[in-house]
């Protein structure tokens, strides 16, 4: 067993460092806070602005190629179904509606006359 004076020689010595480290942490933030630079990308100021200008030339080309090919396809014409086929597991009724025998929509809109 350890006496009581080693233990508290340990405990001071823990605290002091815990101390010390906060002390450091501290005076580096504010180190930081004094300078305005947060450094978040780990890069150098070169390497940021090639990012920078790399993503800003691929923005230039590829929205222009986007926009250009959505033109392209909505300008395409294609065939839609003028009816839906009547398949047998469609339009079951097992019993009616209160607004009759049409789906609410056809009736609202005026397509269904009962």
């Amino acid at each position: 067993r350890k006496d009581t004076t080693t233990m508290k020689k340990e405990r001071t010595m823990a605290s002091m460092l815990a101390r010390r480290s906060l002390a450091e942490l501290t005076r580096a933030s504010m180190r930081q806070e004094a300078t305005g630079v947060r450094h978040m990308s780990g890069g150098s100021y070169k390497e940021e602005l090639a990012n920078t200008t790399l993503w800003r030339n691929v923005t230039f080309v590829g929205l222009p190629c986007i926009i250009g090919l959505a033109g392209y396809i909505f300008s395409q014409g294609h065939h839609h179904p003028e009816e839906q086929p009547a398949y047998s597991y469609l339009n079951i009724r097992n019993k009616e509606f209160p607004w009759g025998k049409c789906n609410l929509f056809d009736k609202l809109s005026g397509k269904c006359e009962e």
